[in-house]
């Protein structure tokens, strides 16, 4: 027992001496001081170019630091040290058009920091452009960011953003892409769906490479319903929402081959607008702001409604030098054979709607809403060749070129209503109600070899209309009733300084006494005469080549619109020759 008592006072003994030699050991170390921080940065504002790039910021410091940022558009590669050293960064292109700025954080402790500020300047509008570019042999795998890259057509609509520009070789394309709500079981319900403003060009060569110019007079670029499982119901389906300072742009394209359904088939809505599957066989738009130059739209059928295009609810359409032809429906009853304008602004210049037909009304243009107005600008245009009775099944249809109803306002400029058929109103047709009247202004134009089965070979009118007519020919149309203008119960038109019939018109719509207008040997053949489309020319020695109104007349009469006619088409004429120092009636000045 005492032999144990004395072995566990050793260890305490032992214990005692090991912390006193360590306590002697700490007081030989002396006392710790901690450093005080030090921190400095090379520059506390750094201005960035719209471009960005790779950027790196001298740190002196005496202690471990580090950085961050409150921004995701700067990445660092290079964002801490023990003592002094350099941040890296990388800053993204600026894609907005609004400049933007973010803060660098460098810290050492919570409490110790120092701040960068980040300010990237916009981009311009063009920075923001994405070219895409699109041949029949492209595939989904490649870019579509050049020729030798090229995309199919569906995936450069689907990567697109407003502002980009799709350009597309010469060849037939045919849609894969079912319409956004629509069937994916229904291979009919596939388009062309342009979501986005962006620009579609076509017109390149076949095998385009680096620096290939579009023409497409040379390189036809079509865009076709007529897939392998069957024609689609609309070619083309523009949704895209109104977007200020942008628009859709469609150049240099043929649309052709869709076939729009017959009634009954339901509809998809999209941007608040139906698309109704059995109106624009060819090309269908609502709610957007559209461009549509050196396109041809045309060999498009509907089992219903609008065979080549339906524009409506709103959206603002302008055709440019365009051919919107050959599209047709034998269904009776059914209307719009070139174009439906149904509450929307369409407008046309150096324009071709011709051989449409169609078994209902408004083979050519038809416009009309049972609700809102309806706007339609037809400026150095022809409307010509197209047929309201394609079925044989009623003479009875309005409009073989143009039928402005309930709502329409329309104005007609500088064009020419030619070889049009119907059962009333061949050329041009109004009709309205007391509740819902129409209007129409007809300035520099020629109507003439127009046939109407019925009543009204160049123009019909019905009640509750507002025609006015000035400086224009109507003149060799022919009809069971009324052959160059039928006037119906409570129409009052005015015709100012035109030709009427045989009869000329001076300025007060009197007959000037002692002139006679014969239109087989005043008038020459239809044909190509210089500009865009054919036209009637007028002959140097008719009494219309001098007693009509001149540019400054016709300058100051397009002034009076809303909106504004430009001077360039009040002051020239059909063929884009000016009307200075003449007064000839008509939509071409005499050669």
């Amino acid at each position: 027992m005492n032999k144990y008592i004395n072995h566990k006072i050793s260890l305490l003994l032992v214990l005692l001496l090991s912390v006193c030699f360590s306590c002697s050991k700490i007081d030989d170390l002396g006392s710790f001081d901690p450093k005080d921080p030090s921190l400095s940065l090379e520059t506390d504002v750094i201005e960035v170019s719209k471009e960005g790039g790779e950027f790196s910021i001298r740190v002196e410091s005496n202690l471990p630091w580090r950085a961050k940022s409150n921004a995701d558009w700067i990445t660092f590669s290079s964002e801490n040290a023990l003592s002094s050293g350099d941040i890296a960064f990388s800053i993204t292109r600026n894609r907005s058009t609004d400049q933007r700025a973010a803060e660098i954080t460098v810290w050492i402790t919570k409490d110790y920091e120092k701040k960068i500020r980040v300010v990237q300047a916009p981009a311009e509008l063009s920075d923001l452009v994405t070219h895409f570019y699109v041949k029949t042999s492209g595939t989904q795998e490649n870019t579509g960011l050049s020729w030798d890259e090229a995309t199919t057509l569906d995936n450069a609509l689907e990567e697109a953003v407003p502002g980009d520009v799709i350009h597309i070789a010469a060849g037939t394309y045919t849609p894969t892409k079912t319409i956004t709500g629509g069937s994916a079981t229904n291979a009919a319900d596939k388009t062309f769906e342009i979501h986005s403003n962006i620009s579609l060009i076509g017109g390149y060569p076949a095998d385009a490479s680096a620096g290939a110019v579009s023409d497409p007079t040379l390189h036809e670029t079509i865009l076709s319903g007529n897939t392998s499982a069957g024609k689609v119901y609309h070619t083309v389906a523009i949704t895209a929402a109104v977007q200020a300072g942008q628009k859709v742009v469609l150049q240099g394209l043929s649309i052709k081959h869709g076939q729009a359904a017959s009634s009954g088939t339901g509809h998809v809505t999209l941007n608040g607008a139906q698309y109704y599957r059995f109106y624009g066989g060819g090309l269908i738009v609502a709610r957007s702001v559209v461009d549509v130059i050196d396109c041809e739209i045309s060999e498009n059928t509907t089992g219903f409604h609008a065979a080549g295009v339906f524009v409506f609810s709103g959206a603002t359409v302008r055709f440019e030098r365009c051919a919107i032809k050959k599209n047709s429906s034998t269904h009776n009853g059914g209307n719009g054979g070139g174009i439906f304008n149904e509450a929307a602004t369409v407008y046309f210049n150096n324009c071709d709607i011709s051989s449409n037909t169609i078994s209902g009304v408004g083979a050519g243009i038809y416009a009309f809403s049972s609700t809102q107005p309806t706007y339609t600008y037809v400026y150095n245009s022809t409307i010509a060749h197209n047929n309201n009775d394609a079925a044989g099944l009623s003479q009875t249809r309005r409009g073989g070129g143009f039928y402005g109803r309930e709502r329409s306002v329309s104005v007609i400029v500088n064009s020419t209503f030619y070889g049009n058929s119907g059962g009333h109103g061949a050329g041009i047709s109004l009709y309205g109600t007391a509740a819902a009247p129409s209007r129409l202004d007809i300035i520099s134009t020629t109507v003439t070899g127009n046939r109407a089965f019925n009543n009204g070979g160049g123009i019909e009118l019905t009640s509750n209309t507002t025609l006015r007519v000035f400086n224009s020919i109507l003149s060799g149309n022919s009809a069971g009733n009324g052959g160059d203008i039928f006037i119906g119960s409570g129409a009052n038109p005015v015709l100012t300084s035109s030709v009427r019939g045989n009869q000329l018109l001076d300025n007060n719509g009197a007959v000037v006494a002692g002139q006679t207008f014969d239109f087989e040997t005043m008038l020459g053949n239809f044909g190509y005469n210089g500009g865009h489309t054919e036209t009637v020319l007028l002959s140097q020695g008719s009494p219309a080549a001098t007693l009509g109104m001149s540019a400054a007349q016709l300058e100051s009469l397009g002034d009076t619109y809303n909106p504004v006619i430009p001077a360039e088409i009040t002051a020239y004429d059909q063929h884009g020759k000016s009307r200075s120092g003449s007064t000839a009636i008509g939509a071409v000045v005499p050669q």
